[in-house]
């Protein structure tokens, strides 16, 4: 096996590794190409410099040995190596940041609330770097995933599945939204019954969070006014903001946003949070800019706690 060249610039201890693997002066310099009297030159050096003996030499065919101290440094110095190794091919990786298409399948609020501010902050690092970006609810996401359409999935309430992998999580309170003019805006929590009679803008009953309201409003015996249903949550929100009704939406904003819309906490057991989750399909080897990006997603779900 030849030993790595990365200690090129270190001539004294690469000689020596190359000792120390063949057990011969004779056959590191045929592996190096030099004579066997430079070999024993630099290691006699390498030896005064240490104030150690590295080998013992005795006649015969087995009489060349590491000593304590030899061993010692064939250790250390093999840990160096491999550090250099993973340094290398962690640099390689980010030089190849440097091109490559990233292909994520992402909810539309996590469109409108993250990706934008984690988009520009690849951009302006990696200037070259293309995206494919399909804004899709959730069970969309995982089709496009199993069908190899994007290669990161980023949104909420992913089914535990082995066939997914999960490579970063956050978990997100639900909460009431209104208009700032609204009469709970000011509000911290609210119990669920104080939004009896409210005009109630509902998500789309494709949407597990719907799910939910259906039955928890269900078992309370709530009654709200449904003026209106939509997939977009975007325009939930901006209709909240209107003044056209309250609604629930999983998660405070995580980026800054130009909405002006009241988040107020429920105070009932049966309103549980959403988890926002980064996937893949398990066994799928990621891109470069697939691996930096889920990294970066997990980086800052630990900002707010994940």
């Amino acid at each position: 096996m030849a030993i790595s060249t990365n200690l090129a610039r270190l001539p004294s201890l690469r000689y020596f590794m190359e000792v120390a693997h063949h057990g011969s002066f004779r056959r590191a310099a045929e592996q190096l190409n030099i004579a066997p009297s430079a070999i024993n030159r630099q290691i006699s050096n390498l030896e005064a410099t240490l104030g150690v003996q590295l080998f013992d030499r005795e006649r015969g065919r087995n009489g060349l040995r590491l000593t304590e101290a030899g061993k010692i440094l064939q250790y250390r110095v093999a840990s160096v190596m491999n550090e250099l190794v993973i340094a290398g091919d962690e640099l390689n990786e980010l030089k190849g940041l440097q091109r490559g298409h990233l292909r994520l399948g992402v909810n539309e609020v996590v469109a409108g609330d993250l990706l934008h501010g984690m988009i520009a902050n690849f951009h302006s690092n990696f200037p070259q770097l293309t995206y494919s970006v399909m804004v899709e609810n959730t069970p969309e996401i995982i089709r496009r995933l199993q069908d190899g359409d994007v290669d990161i999935g980023l949104g909420y309430n992913f089914p535990p599945t082995g066939e997914l992998e999960v490579l970063a999580t956050l978990k997100r309170e639900t909460c009431l939204i209104t208009s700032l003019d609204h009469r709970l805006a000011r509000r911290r929590v609210v119990r669920l019954d104080e939004i009896t009679g409210e005009n109630f803008i509902f998500p789309d009953r494709s949407v597990a969070l719907r799910r939910m309201l259906d039955d928890t409003f269900t078992k309370a015996g709530l009654k709200v006014h449904p003026i209106m249903e939509t997939n977009s949550f975007t325009l939930l929100r901006q209709m909240v903001q209107n003044g056209l009704g309250v609604s629930m939406v999983v998660g405070q904003f995580l980026q800054h946003h130009p909405e002006k819309i009241a988040f107020v906490r429920v105070d009932n057991p049966a309103i549980d949070g959403g988890m926002l989750s980064c996937c893949r399909i398990a066994g799928r080897t990621l891109s470069t800019a697939s691996h930096a990006f889920s990294a970066s997603v997990k980086a800052l779900f630990s900002q707010y706690g994940g």
